[in-house]
């Protein structure tokens, strides 16, 4: 599970079955264990939604940095199409 968390800490984004690949293993084990790593508050989901919570900017805003929903200033031009979950090491 070390690896796995490495691998989610990098900065790197990889889909389900591109860390099974990377951790020679299945996709059900990577997709068990990121949930164990969610329940214990070891990595925490990404929602990619392109509304914001409190309708402000980013100069103080509170949802994208606590893992509530992007708001648009920080949402690539024509936003966060197709993407996959992500997650991200608490720190």
């Amino acid at each position: 599970m070390e690896e796995l968390i490495k691998l989610l800490n990098d900065g790197k984004s990889r889909t389900i079955e591109m860390l099974a690949i990377e951790l020679n293993t299945s996709t059900d084990k990577v997709k068990r264990d990121i949930e164990f790593l969610e329940r214990t508050g070891v990595v925490k989901r990404i929602v990619f939604s392109g509304t914001h919570t409190s309708g402000t900017s980013c100069n103080g805003c509170t949802g994208c940095g606590t893992g509530g929903k992007t708001c648009a200033g920080c949402m690539p031009e024509g936003g966060f199409q197709n993407m996959g979950v992500m997650w991200e090491v608490v720190k």
